[in-house]
Protein backbone atom coordinates (compact mmCIF):
# COMPACT_ATOMS: atom_id res chain seq x y z
CA UNK A 1 0.00 0.00 0.00
CA UNK A 2 1.26 3.47 -0.84
CA UNK A 3 1.84 6.07 1.85
CA UNK A 4 -1.45 7.50 3.11
CA UNK A 5 -1.64 11.18 2.32
CA UNK A 6 -3.86 14.06 3.38
CA UNK A 7 -3.77 17.73 2.47
CA UNK A 8 -4.69 20.64 4.75
CA UNK A 9 -5.49 24.06 3.30
CA UNK A 10 -5.46 27.54 4.81
CA UNK A 11 -5.54 30.73 2.81
CA UNK A 12 -3.28 30.39 -0.21
CA UNK A 13 -1.12 27.71 1.38
CA UNK A 14 -1.31 24.01 2.07
CA UNK A 15 0.45 21.21 3.92
CA UNK A 16 0.98 17.62 2.80
CA UNK A 17 0.53 15.17 5.68
CA UNK A 18 1.86 11.61 5.22
CA UNK A 19 1.21 8.47 7.24
CA UNK A 20 3.53 5.47 6.84
CA UNK A 21 1.21 2.45 6.41
CA UNK A 22 3.75 0.12 8.02
CA UNK A 23 4.67 2.13 11.10
CA UNK A 24 1.69 4.48 11.44
CA UNK A 25 4.12 7.38 11.92
CA UNK A 26 2.79 10.78 10.80
CA UNK A 27 5.12 13.21 9.06
CA UNK A 28 5.13 16.65 7.49
CA UNK A 29 8.19 17.79 5.55
CA UNK A 30 8.93 20.98 7.47
CA UNK A 31 11.44 22.03 4.84
CA UNK A 32 8.80 22.09 2.11
CA UNK A 33 5.55 23.07 3.85
CA UNK A 34 3.51 25.19 4.15
CA UNK A 35 3.66 25.78 0.41
CA UNK A 36 1.71 28.04 -1.93
CA UNK A 37 -1.21 26.30 -3.61
CA UNK A 38 -0.08 27.74 -6.93
CA UNK A 39 3.36 26.15 -6.54
CA UNK A 40 2.15 22.66 -5.71
CA UNK A 41 -1.08 22.38 -7.71
CA UNK A 42 -0.12 23.48 -11.20
CA UNK A 43 -3.48 22.61 -12.74
CA UNK A 44 -5.49 24.56 -10.15
CA UNK A 45 -7.24 27.57 -11.73
CA UNK A 46 -5.78 30.92 -10.67
CA UNK A 47 -8.95 31.92 -8.83
CA UNK A 48 -8.59 28.90 -6.52
CA UNK A 49 -4.98 29.48 -5.59
CA UNK A 50 -5.56 32.05 -2.84
CA UNK A 51 -7.96 29.91 -0.82
CA UNK A 52 -10.20 26.83 -0.96
CA UNK A 53 -13.41 26.56 1.04
CA UNK A 54 -14.05 22.81 0.84
CA UNK A 55 -12.93 19.62 -0.89
CA UNK A 56 -14.27 16.09 -1.21
CA UNK A 57 -13.04 12.88 -2.87
CA UNK A 58 -15.46 10.91 -5.05
CA UNK A 59 -15.34 7.10 -5.54
CA UNK A 60 -14.10 7.48 -9.15
CA UNK A 61 -10.92 9.29 -8.01
CA UNK A 62 -12.14 12.73 -8.95
CA UNK A 63 -11.65 15.34 -6.24
CA UNK A 64 -13.95 18.34 -6.07
CA UNK A 65 -12.69 21.67 -4.77
CA UNK A 66 -15.14 24.45 -3.87
CA UNK A 67 -14.64 28.18 -3.59
CA UNK A 68 -17.51 30.57 -3.19
CA UNK A 69 -20.19 29.70 -5.73
CA UNK A 70 -17.81 27.79 -8.04
CA UNK A 71 -16.01 24.46 -8.07
CA UNK A 72 -13.41 22.48 -10.02
CA UNK A 73 -13.07 18.76 -10.69
CA UNK A 74 -9.53 17.46 -10.19
CA UNK A 75 -8.54 14.12 -11.70
CA UNK A 76 -6.36 12.46 -9.06
CA UNK A 77 -5.12 9.80 -11.50
CA UNK A 78 -3.15 12.31 -13.56
CA UNK A 79 -3.39 15.60 -11.58
CA UNK A 80 -5.32 17.51 -14.22
CA UNK A 81 -8.30 19.83 -14.43
CA UNK A 82 -10.28 20.25 -17.64
CA UNK A 83 -9.72 23.99 -18.08
CA UNK A 84 -12.38 24.12 -20.78
CA UNK A 85 -15.08 23.26 -18.23
CA UNK A 86 -13.82 24.49 -14.88
CA UNK A 87 -14.25 26.53 -12.74
CA UNK A 88 -17.97 26.00 -13.01
CA UNK A 89 -20.93 27.30 -11.00
CA UNK A 90 -22.07 24.99 -8.22
CA UNK A 91 -25.63 25.68 -9.34
CA UNK A 92 -24.87 24.12 -12.74
CA UNK A 93 -22.93 21.06 -11.66
CA UNK A 94 -24.61 20.21 -8.35
CA UNK A 95 -28.25 20.63 -9.22
CA UNK A 96 -29.39 18.57 -6.21
CA UNK A 97 -27.95 21.14 -3.82
CA UNK A 98 -30.55 23.32 -2.11
CA UNK A 99 -30.43 26.98 -3.12
CA UNK A 100 -28.63 28.08 0.06
CA UNK A 101 -25.76 25.67 -0.65
CA UNK A 102 -25.26 26.74 -4.27
CA UNK A 103 -23.64 30.00 -3.22
CA UNK A 104 -20.90 28.20 -1.29
CA UNK A 105 -20.12 25.61 1.38
CA UNK A 106 -17.82 25.52 4.40
CA UNK A 107 -16.74 21.88 4.54
CA UNK A 108 -17.35 18.49 2.92
CA UNK A 109 -16.60 14.87 3.75
CA UNK A 110 -17.08 11.51 2.02
CA UNK A 111 -18.46 9.18 4.69
CA UNK A 112 -17.33 6.07 2.84
CA UNK A 113 -20.78 4.46 2.74
CA UNK A 114 -22.07 5.92 -0.51
CA UNK A 115 -22.93 9.28 1.04
CA UNK A 116 -21.14 12.60 1.44
CA UNK A 117 -21.97 15.40 3.84
CA UNK A 118 -21.74 19.10 3.04
CA UNK A 119 -21.79 21.75 5.77
CA UNK A 120 -22.66 25.43 5.66
CA UNK A 121 -23.01 27.47 8.81
CA UNK A 122 -25.29 25.62 11.24
CA UNK A 123 -26.80 23.48 8.45
CA UNK A 124 -25.78 20.36 6.54
CA UNK A 125 -27.02 18.10 3.75
CA UNK A 126 -26.59 14.38 3.09
CA UNK A 127 -25.70 13.65 -0.54
CA UNK A 128 -26.34 10.31 -2.25
CA UNK A 129 -23.24 9.79 -4.39
CA UNK A 130 -24.64 6.94 -6.47
CA UNK A 131 -27.62 8.83 -7.85
CA UNK A 132 -26.63 12.47 -7.20
CA UNK A 133 -29.59 13.30 -5.01
CA UNK A 134 -30.41 15.07 -1.77
CA UNK A 135 -33.67 14.35 0.06
CA UNK A 136 -35.23 17.79 -0.14
CA UNK A 137 -37.90 16.80 2.39
CA UNK A 138 -35.20 16.48 5.07
CA UNK A 139 -32.30 18.73 4.07
CA UNK A 140 -30.89 21.27 4.76
CA UNK A 141 -31.04 20.22 8.42
CA UNK A 142 -29.61 21.72 11.57
CA UNK A 143 -26.26 20.22 12.45
CA UNK A 144 -27.43 20.18 16.07
CA UNK A 145 -30.23 17.77 15.11
CA UNK A 146 -28.32 15.41 12.86
CA UNK A 147 -24.95 15.37 14.63
CA UNK A 148 -25.97 15.10 18.25
CA UNK A 149 -22.51 13.90 19.32
CA UNK A 150 -20.99 17.21 18.23
CA UNK A 151 -20.06 19.49 21.13
CA UNK A 152 -22.14 22.68 21.25
CA UNK A 153 -19.40 24.84 19.76
CA UNK A 154 -19.27 22.66 16.64
CA UNK A 155 -23.02 22.68 16.01
CA UNK A 156 -23.00 26.23 14.70
CA UNK A 157 -20.54 25.40 11.94
CA UNK A 158 -17.22 23.75 11.12
CA UNK A 159 -14.20 24.82 9.09
CA UNK A 160 -12.89 21.49 7.80
CA UNK A 161 -13.57 17.75 7.88
CA UNK A 162 -11.64 14.63 6.90
CA UNK A 163 -12.40 10.90 6.86
CA UNK A 164 -9.19 9.23 8.03
CA UNK A 165 -10.15 5.86 6.54
CA UNK A 166 -9.68 3.96 9.80
CA UNK A 167 -13.18 4.25 11.18
CA UNK A 168 -12.71 7.81 12.44
CA UNK A 169 -13.35 11.26 11.03
CA UNK A 170 -11.93 14.54 12.23
CA UNK A 171 -13.75 17.88 12.31
CA UNK A 172 -11.96 21.19 12.80
CA UNK A 173 -13.19 24.56 14.01
CA UNK A 174 -10.91 27.45 14.84
CA UNK A 175 -7.99 26.11 16.91
CA UNK A 176 -9.96 23.03 18.03
CA UNK A 177 -10.84 19.62 16.61
CA UNK A 178 -12.87 16.54 17.49
CA UNK A 179 -12.40 12.85 16.68
CA UNK A 180 -15.63 11.22 15.53
CA UNK A 181 -16.27 7.46 15.72
CA UNK A 182 -18.04 6.68 12.44
CA UNK A 183 -19.22 3.23 13.51
CA UNK A 184 -21.21 4.31 16.55
CA UNK A 185 -21.61 8.06 15.95
CA UNK A 186 -19.86 9.16 19.11
CA UNK A 187 -17.31 11.69 20.28
CA UNK A 188 -15.42 11.19 23.55
CA UNK A 189 -16.64 14.29 25.41
CA UNK A 190 -14.00 13.79 28.09
CA UNK A 191 -11.27 14.51 25.53
CA UNK A 192 -12.82 16.66 22.81
CA UNK A 193 -12.84 19.42 21.69
CA UNK A 194 -9.05 19.45 21.89
CA UNK A 195 -6.46 21.93 20.68
CA UNK A 196 -5.30 21.05 17.20
CA UNK A 197 -1.78 21.98 18.29
CA UNK A 198 -1.88 19.20 20.90
CA UNK A 199 -3.38 16.42 18.81
CA UNK A 200 -1.73 17.23 15.47
CA UNK A 201 1.83 17.98 16.45
CA UNK A 202 3.09 17.65 12.87
CA UNK A 203 0.75 20.45 11.82
CA UNK A 204 1.78 22.46 14.87
CA UNK A 205 5.40 22.11 13.77
CA UNK A 206 4.63 24.15 10.66
CA UNK A 207 2.23 26.58 12.34
CA UNK A 208 -0.84 25.10 10.68
CA UNK A 209 -3.30 24.62 13.53
CA UNK A 210 -5.71 27.56 13.61
CA UNK A 211 -8.68 28.03 11.32
CA UNK A 212 -7.98 25.39 8.72
CA UNK A 213 -10.16 26.00 5.69
CA UNK A 214 -10.32 22.41 4.49
CA UNK A 215 -8.71 19.00 4.73
CA UNK A 216 -8.86 16.21 2.19
CA UNK A 217 -7.95 12.53 2.42
CA UNK A 218 -6.13 11.83 -0.84
CA UNK A 219 -7.29 8.76 -2.79
CA UNK A 220 -4.93 5.81 -3.10
CA UNK A 221 -4.77 2.32 -4.57
CA UNK A 222 -4.70 -0.84 -2.50
CA UNK A 223 -4.01 -4.25 -4.05
CA UNK A 224 -5.93 -7.23 -2.69
CA UNK A 225 -4.38 -9.77 -5.06
CA UNK A 226 -1.90 -9.92 -7.93
CA UNK A 227 -1.41 -13.13 -9.88
CA UNK A 228 1.42 -13.18 -12.39
CA UNK A 229 2.32 -16.14 -14.61
CA UNK A 230 5.01 -18.64 -13.71
CA UNK A 231 8.01 -18.90 -16.02
CA UNK A 232 7.53 -21.12 -19.09
CA UNK A 233 10.05 -23.38 -20.80
CA UNK A 234 7.66 -24.82 -23.36
CA UNK A 235 5.42 -23.38 -26.05
CA UNK A 236 2.84 -24.59 -28.53
CA UNK A 237 4.89 -25.30 -31.67
CA UNK A 238 4.65 -26.36 -35.30
CA UNK A 239 7.29 -27.24 -37.88
CA UNK A 240 5.12 -27.27 -41.03
CA UNK A 241 3.96 -25.58 -43.16
CA UNK A 242 5.83 -22.95 -41.09
CA UNK A 243 7.88 -23.03 -37.91
CA UNK A 244 5.97 -21.39 -35.08
CA UNK A 245 6.22 -20.99 -31.32
CA UNK A 246 3.35 -19.55 -29.26
CA UNK A 247 2.85 -19.10 -25.50
CA UNK A 248 -0.27 -17.54 -23.97
CA UNK A 249 -0.53 -16.37 -20.38
CA UNK A 250 -2.76 -14.19 -18.21
CA UNK A 251 -2.11 -11.46 -15.66
CA UNK A 252 -4.67 -10.71 -12.97
CA UNK A 253 -4.93 -8.02 -10.32
CA UNK A 254 -7.66 -6.93 -7.91
CA UNK A 255 -7.97 -3.59 -6.12
CA UNK A 256 -9.91 -2.61 -3.00
CA UNK A 257 -12.77 -0.10 -3.01
CA UNK A 258 -13.07 1.25 0.53
CA UNK A 259 -12.68 4.99 0.88
CA UNK A 260 -10.09 6.40 0.53
CA UNK A 261 -8.72 3.27 -1.20
CA UNK A 262 -10.15 3.50 -4.71
CA UNK A 263 -10.00 1.02 -7.57
CA UNK A 264 -9.67 3.87 -10.07
CA UNK A 265 -6.21 4.65 -8.65
CA UNK A 266 -4.83 1.16 -9.35
CA UNK A 267 -3.45 0.23 -12.77
CA UNK A 268 -1.45 -2.62 -14.27
CA UNK A 269 1.78 -2.10 -16.22
CA UNK A 270 3.88 -4.63 -18.17
CA UNK A 271 7.47 -4.41 -19.36
CA UNK A 272 9.54 -6.70 -21.56
CA UNK A 273 13.10 -7.46 -22.66
CA UNK A 274 14.89 -10.39 -24.27
CA UNK A 275 15.65 -11.99 -27.62
CA UNK A 276 14.12 -13.59 -30.71
CA UNK A 277 16.49 -15.72 -32.80
CA UNK A 278 16.10 -17.23 -36.26
CA UNK A 279 18.85 -19.65 -37.30
CA UNK A 280 21.08 -18.20 -34.56
CA UNK A 281 20.68 -14.59 -35.66
CA UNK A 282 19.01 -12.11 -33.31
CA UNK A 283 15.92 -10.48 -34.81
CA UNK A 284 15.49 -6.73 -34.37
CA UNK A 285 11.96 -6.78 -32.93
CA UNK A 286 10.12 -3.45 -32.90
CA UNK A 287 7.96 -2.94 -29.83
CA UNK A 288 6.48 0.32 -31.05
CA UNK A 289 6.90 2.24 -34.27
CA UNK A 290 7.61 5.88 -33.56
CA UNK A 291 5.68 8.80 -35.01
CA UNK A 292 8.29 11.49 -35.64
CA UNK A 293 10.47 9.73 -33.04
CA UNK A 294 12.75 6.68 -33.20
CA UNK A 295 10.97 3.32 -32.81
CA UNK A 296 11.07 1.46 -29.49
CA UNK A 297 13.03 -1.77 -29.99
CA UNK A 298 13.05 -4.87 -27.81
CA UNK A 299 16.32 -4.85 -25.91
CA UNK A 300 18.34 -7.85 -24.69
CA UNK A 301 19.17 -8.68 -21.10
CA UNK A 302 21.92 -6.32 -19.96
CA UNK A 303 25.27 -7.34 -18.64
CA UNK A 304 25.63 -7.62 -14.89
CA UNK A 305 25.92 -4.23 -13.22
CA UNK A 306 24.51 -2.24 -16.15
CA UNK A 307 22.69 0.95 -15.22
CA UNK A 308 19.72 0.21 -17.52
CA UNK A 309 17.77 -3.00 -16.94
CA UNK A 310 16.55 -2.75 -20.57
CA UNK A 311 12.89 -3.33 -19.73
CA UNK A 312 10.56 -1.39 -22.02
CA UNK A 313 6.81 -1.01 -21.71
CA UNK A 314 4.79 -3.75 -23.39
CA UNK A 315 1.37 -3.65 -24.93
CA UNK A 316 -0.92 -4.64 -27.76
CA UNK A 317 -1.38 -3.37 -31.31
CA UNK A 318 -4.48 -1.33 -31.90
CA UNK A 319 -4.98 -3.13 -35.20
CA UNK A 320 -4.01 -6.53 -36.59
CA UNK A 321 -2.66 -4.63 -39.57
CA UNK A 322 -0.17 -2.84 -37.33
CA UNK A 323 1.29 -5.68 -35.29
CA UNK A 324 4.41 -3.76 -34.37
CA UNK A 325 2.50 -0.68 -33.25
CA UNK A 326 1.97 -1.04 -29.51
CA UNK A 327 -0.63 1.69 -29.37
CA UNK A 328 -2.41 0.16 -26.38
CA UNK A 329 -0.07 -0.39 -23.48
CA UNK A 330 -1.30 -2.97 -21.00
CA UNK A 331 -3.32 -1.70 -18.07
CA UNK A 332 -3.71 1.98 -18.91
CA UNK A 333 -7.30 2.83 -18.05
CA UNK A 334 -7.72 5.71 -20.53
CA UNK A 335 -8.28 4.29 -24.01
CA UNK A 336 -8.53 6.02 -27.39
CA UNK A 337 -11.83 4.23 -28.05
CA UNK A 338 -14.54 2.63 -25.99
CA UNK A 339 -13.96 -0.76 -27.63
CA UNK A 340 -13.82 -3.62 -25.14
CA UNK A 341 -10.53 -5.53 -25.35
CA UNK A 342 -10.81 -8.93 -23.68
CA UNK A 343 -7.02 -9.10 -23.56
CA UNK A 344 -6.78 -5.90 -21.50
CA UNK A 345 -9.89 -5.68 -19.38
CA UNK A 346 -11.07 -3.91 -16.22
CA UNK A 347 -14.31 -5.09 -14.64
CA UNK A 348 -16.97 -4.24 -13.70
CA UNK A 349 -17.54 -1.48 -16.22
CA UNK A 350 -16.82 1.38 -16.66
CA UNK A 351 -13.11 0.90 -17.27
CA UNK A 352 -12.13 3.86 -15.09
CA UNK A 353 -13.48 2.32 -11.90
CA UNK A 354 -13.28 -1.45 -12.49
CA UNK A 355 -11.73 -3.25 -9.51
CA UNK A 356 -10.38 -6.35 -11.27
CA UNK A 357 -7.89 -6.43 -14.13
CA UNK A 358 -7.34 -9.32 -16.52
CA UNK A 359 -4.69 -9.16 -19.22
CA UNK A 360 -3.70 -11.76 -21.78
CA UNK A 361 -0.45 -11.84 -23.74
CA UNK A 362 0.67 -14.17 -26.52
CA UNK A 363 4.37 -13.87 -27.35
CA UNK A 364 5.03 -15.76 -30.57
CA UNK A 365 7.38 -16.36 -33.50
CA UNK A 366 6.91 -17.56 -37.06
CA UNK A 367 9.49 -18.44 -39.74
CA UNK A 368 9.60 -20.49 -42.95
CA UNK A 369 9.68 -24.25 -42.75
CA UNK A 370 13.10 -25.64 -41.88
CA UNK A 371 14.24 -22.64 -39.78
CA UNK A 372 15.47 -22.90 -36.19
CA UNK A 373 13.77 -20.38 -33.91
CA UNK A 374 14.28 -19.46 -30.26
CA UNK A 375 12.31 -17.13 -28.01
CA UNK A 376 13.80 -16.02 -24.68
CA UNK A 377 11.78 -13.15 -23.19
CA UNK A 378 11.62 -11.63 -19.69
CA UNK A 379 8.42 -9.99 -18.49
CA UNK A 380 7.83 -7.65 -15.56
CA UNK A 381 4.32 -6.95 -14.29
CA UNK A 382 3.45 -4.21 -11.84
CA UNK A 383 0.42 -2.80 -10.09
CA UNK A 384 0.88 0.93 -9.52
CA UNK A 385 -0.93 3.75 -7.74
CA UNK A 386 -1.62 6.44 -10.35
CA UNK A 387 -3.08 8.76 -7.70
CA UNK A 388 0.25 8.87 -5.90
CA UNK A 389 2.89 9.38 -8.52
CA UNK A 390 2.78 5.86 -9.94
CA UNK A 391 4.04 4.25 -6.73
CA UNK A 392 4.77 0.54 -7.27
CA UNK A 393 2.50 -1.53 -5.05
CA UNK A 394 3.38 -5.04 -6.24
CA UNK A 395 5.73 -6.46 -8.86
CA UNK A 396 6.48 -9.88 -10.34
CA UNK A 397 8.78 -11.13 -13.09
CA UNK A 398 8.65 -14.24 -15.30
CA UNK A 399 10.29 -15.64 -18.41
CA UNK A 400 9.11 -17.36 -21.57
CA UNK A 401 11.78 -19.55 -23.17
CA UNK A 402 11.20 -22.03 -26.01
CA UNK A 403 12.75 -23.18 -29.27
CA UNK A 404 11.75 -25.09 -32.40
CA UNK A 405 12.72 -27.69 -33.41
Amino acid sequence: MATRTAFFFRGGTYVRYDVNPSTGIDTVDTGSYPRDIGAGWDAMPVSFRNNIDAAVTWPDAFVYFFKGSTYVRWDATDDTVDASNYPRDIAEGWTAFPASFRTGIDAAINWGDGYAYFFKGPKYIKYNIGNDTVDASVYPRDTAEGWTAFPASFRTGIDAAINWGDGYAYFFKGPKYIKYNIGNDTVDASVYPRDTAEGWTQLAGVGFTDRLQEAIEWPRAEVTSFTAPASFTACATTTAPAVTAVRTFEMRAAMRQAHPSLCACGEYRQYVRGDFFVDGERINFILQDGVNVPPVVLRPRPESGAADDNFREDGRPASQNLLTHVDLHYGHRPRPTATVDLNDLYQPFPRRTGCTYTGRDTPSMKSPQGAFIRMDIDFRGRVIDTCNGGAILQQNEWTVTCEVP
